[in-house]
């Protein structure tokens, strides 16, 4: 079995990166409510707490377990199918692939970057890469998995 992986050290500097701004927006609400700042600087204070505390803290809730893990494999596959480990598809049942980059979600929570396999009964099948791959990284993965597809859906 062949796999796509990421780096550890991907993984552990954006957990720890992810940590590191939680930790601040913490400490800004301690700035907000044991010292004597002005309403400004407290109204400030708080807002960037609550905007930063969900927003970087799905990262790291997300980043953190992966960093531990010793199994680094987002995708396996071989010459008949391919498997998140959750799910395993026929690469005959495969359309094509496409990418879709990250965003924001209600509550600014993040919406991870995920390879969407296009299955040819029209439904899809969606892949996270958890910001674990780098863009040189999801760029060759797209072009690998690419050439597996056209390669392996004619057998």
């Amino acid at each position: 079995m062949n796999a796509i992986s990421y780096r550890k050290s991907v993984a552990w500097g954006k957990a720890l990166g992810s940590l590191l701004f939680v930790l601040v927006c913490l400490f800004l609400l301690y700035v907000a409510f044991f010292t004597d700042a002005t309403l400004i600087h407290t109204f400030f204070c708080i807002t960037s707490a609550i905007i930063g505390i969900p927003f970087f803290g799905g990262y790291l809730v997300v980043c953190l377990p992966r960093a531990m893990k010793s199994d680094t494999q987002l995708l396996t596959y071989d010459q008949q199918a391919i498997s998140d480990g959750k799910q395993t598809v026929a690469w005959v049942d495969i359309a094509n692939i496409s990418y879709s980059g990250p965003s924001i979600q209600k509550w600014l929570f993040p919406q991870f970057p995920q390879l969407i396999f296009h299955l040819k009964n029209r439904e899809t099948w969606t892949v996270s890469t958890y910001y674990l791959l780098t863009d040189s990284d999801i760029q060759s993965a797209l072009k690998l998995l690419r050439g597996l597809i056209s390669r392996n859906a004619k057998k």
